[in-house]
């Protein structure tokens, strides 16, 4: 007997299982199916997998060491069969974009839009990365690309501006802020302020603070939390005022959102170092070209304080 994917499959099952007529239900066959197949396996591998009693199911030491092989080798066989899906579908490559939260609402439906007019025959998946993330994904390979805010930490990857966007203030509707269209940033002296949690992105939340404190801003935080939506609450409950990227804002009951004259948020593509391959480096090169086009339409002047809070 070769060794198939489908025997294989049952002894996995079963070890997940620990029992024959359960591992049956999630294959989909009769328990003396699986019985037989693993019975097979074991008599061509000349090892016993599992120990049987009639009242419990357990792996033997020899089924326990082979059991990571077996979901190794499938998972290579499952790779090998979606790659020759793409190859049917005549698509040149797969490419794996992620996005941070503050990015995705405005540039994800564009980039894909794009992808999908301008190159058919490339696959783009989709994801959404929080901002510390973003480094232990490209490094395991589980993306491609990353567009996101600006890195503020050392890293080896490479790190391209797409374009600089104006930031914005969320304030409560009758705070005096909202009956203007424009404010400098020094305005937010002694405002209380709400923040994305430092942990979500420590090296940037420590960066935003010593930038607006070299600028003599003193910001006072009075609150922090998870997500814009979260802070986009505690806004409309008049707790304080949240600074975000343009771009990111979401209409709010009860929040008005007033431009920063002096503050720009800057978006960047980061990926791995090394020289990508033909699909990454078409959709690295189609992601420039499109949000250069929109720098050159808003706010490109990266004067003034950064907007690259934790998350955005």
């Amino acid at each position: 007997m070769d060794l198939e994917p489908a025997v294989l499959r049952s002894f996995v099952v079963v070890a997940e299982e620990l029992h024959f007529g359960r591992a049956a239900l999630r294959l989909g066959l009769s328990q003396p199916q699986v019985s037989r197949r693993v019975r097979a396996l074991e008599d061509m591998l000349g090892v016993e997998l599992f120990v049987r009693t009639a009242r419990r199911t357990t792996l033997t030491d020899a089924g326990a060491l082979l059991l990571v092989d077996a979901r190794e080798t499938l998972a290579a066989a499952d790779r090998l069969q979606a790659r020759a899906a793409v190859a049917r579908r005549g698509v040149a490559g797969r490419v794996a974009v992620a996005f941070v939260w503050s990015t995705l609402s405005e540039y994800l439906p564009r980039l894909v839009a794009a992808a999908a007019e301008r190159h058919r025959q490339i696959e783009l998946s989709v994801s959404q990365l929080a901002y510390i993330e973003i480094l232990p994904a490209l490094r395991r390979g589980d993306v491609d690309l990353v567009i996101t805010r600006r890195l503020w930490e050392q890293h080896e990857m490479v790190e391209v501006t797409l374009m600089h966007e104006p930031s914005v203030v969320a304030v409560p509707e009758r705070h005096e802020f909202a009956r203007e269209t424009s404010i400098p940033i020094a305005r937010l002296e002694g405002e209380p302020l709400i923040a994305l949690n430092r942990a979500l992105a420590p090296r940037a939340y420590d960066a935003v603070l010593e930038a607006a404190r070299a600028r003599g801003l003193e910001l006072r935080i009075v609150q922090h939390v998870r997500s814009a939506t979260e802070a986009l609450a505690l806004v409309s409950a008049g707790i304080g005022v949240y600074r975000m990227p343009a771009s990111a804002t979401q209409p709010h009951p009860g929040v008005v959102f007033v431009q920063i004259e002096d503050a720009s948020s800057r978006v960047v593509l980061v990926r791995r170092p090394a020289p990508p391959p033909p699909p990454v480096a078409a959709i690295e090169e189609l992601a420039g070209s499109l949000f250069n086009d929109a720098r050159r339409a808003s706010n490109d002047a990266p004067g003034g304080l950064e907007q690259e809070a934790a998350g955005s």
